[in-house]
């Protein structure tokens, strides 16, 4: 029992610090694309003469999410509502199965067209695929500092993991950043003690470009995305894993 309560006061997080180099990230304007079934290789050869590739770590990145939400599922409902102001809480970390080494703790938030995020960065002191939820959850409450903590403890249930392949462009000024998003795979979390990576529900068909820019820049993005005209439309891909895993009832959501 000695063993367990030292273990447990260690602490299972270090707080590096919030994310404050990305100015971008505090408030911009978010426009999302849905391509059914496009091309993968020539839509990113498209960005790359519109625009210029970025790498970050790796070319193309594998994005893994845990969303939590309330027992009812208030943010899915919210969106599929259209109710704004509106918040979401992840946990996010890259290229691995399993969390690693550096996690993040997403609290993203809309407003209208208006989005932002808080972003903190975590280092896990123990393998987080062997420790459960309640746990995971808990320690992320003592770690955050006190102005983030109302999102998260609001928020207790794990509901959905959310995986897919990234690719990041911006164009030749900087200003404007898209990414590619795809081979999309969602895992119920709903009633899972830890992790589960089980019963993956693909849905190859959705891809998706969001373009990001500063607020206040008003600047239309078919520049960027030219000469495709894509449909603009909601995509939140923590509502599509609820929908398509039947966590909520059926509806027209694009």
């Amino acid at each position: 029992m000695m063993a367990v309560e030292q273990e447990i006061g260690t602490g299972l997080f270090e707080l590096i610090g919030e994310d404050i180099t990305r100015k971008d990230l505090a408030i911009r304007r978010e426009t999302k694309f849905i391509l059914p079934n496009a091309d993968v290789g020539k839509f990113r050869r498209l960005m790359e003469g519109n625009g210029r590739r970025l790498v970050h770590n790796k070319p193309v990145s594998t994005v893994r999410s845990i969303y939590f939400d309330d027992p009812l599922l208030g943010d899915c409902t919210a969106n599929l509502d259209g109710i704004s102001p509106r918040q979401k809480v992840r946990l996010r970390w890259y290229d691995s199965l399993k969390p690693g080494e550096v996690v993040f703790l997403e609290i993203k938030w809309r407003d209208n067209r208006a989005t932002g995020k808080h972003r903190l960065e975590l280092r896990p002191r123990q393998d987080l695929g062997e420790t459960s939820y309640r746990r995971i959850h808990d320690e992320l409450v003592n770690s955050l500092p006190p102005k983030h903590l109302l999102p998260l403890l609001k928020r207790s249930d794990p509901v959905v993991l959310v995986e897919y392949r990234r690719e990041h462009f911006a164009s030749a000024d900087g200003r404007l950043r898209a990414t590619l998003d795809y081979d999309l795979t969602f895992y119920k979390q709903m009633g899972k003690g830890a992790i589960s990576t089980l019963f993956p529900h693909r849905m190859p068909e959705l891809f998706v470009v969001e373009v990001k820019c500063p607020e206040g820049d008003h600047r239309e993005v078919k520049d960027m995305l030219h000469p495709f005209t894509p449909r603009n439309g909601a995509c939140s891909k923590y509502v599509h894993g609820c929908c398509q895993l039947g966590l909520v009832p059926p509806r027209n959501y694009h």
